[in-house]
C-alpha cells in the first residue's frame, strides 16, 4: 500500500494558481532558457505551455517569466525574481506537506 498526494494553490474562486505542473514548467524554462525548448522537453505544445503560464500570471498578479529578445547568452526566457521565489516557496511547501503526510501514513498504516 502507498499514499498518493497532490498539492496545489488556488485563489478564492477555486482557480488554479500554482501546482506540480506549473513547477515542472518553470523548472524546464529555467533549464532550457526557452519556452519552445521547455515545451518540447515536456512533450507539450508551445501554445499550451504559454497559456498555462499566462493564466497563472494573471491570477497571481505578477510575472513568472521574463523574455529577453535578441541573440547571444543574455537572450531567451528566464524566471522572474517573483517566479523564482514562487517556485522555491512552492517546492518547500510541497516538501513539508509530503513529509508530514508520510509521517502520518507511517503511523496510521505501519502494520498493514
Amino acid at each position: 500500500m502507498r499514499m498518493r498526494l497532490s498539492v496545489w494553490l488556488e485563489n478564492d474562486e477555486g482557480k488554479l494558481l500554482f501546482g506540480e505542473g506549473r513547477q515542472q514548467i518553470l523548472e524546464a524554462i529555467a533549464e532550457h532558457k526557452s519556452l519552445s525548448a521547455a515545451a518540447e522537453a515536456m512533450g507539450m505544445s508551445y501554445r499550451g505551455l504559454w497559456a498555462k503560464i499566462r493564466h497563472s500570471e494573471r491570477r497571481l498578479g505578477f510575472p513568472l517569466i521574463e523574455s529577453h529578445a535578441g541573440r547571444g547568452p543574455s537572450s531567451g526566457t528566464s524566471l522572474s525574481d517573483q517566479g523564482r521565489a514562487m517556485l522555491e516557496r512552492y517546492a518547500e511547501l510541497r516538501r513539508r506537506v509530503v513529509a508530514a503526510a508520510d509521517e502520518a501514513f507511517g503511523e496510521l498504516y505501519a502494520d498493514d
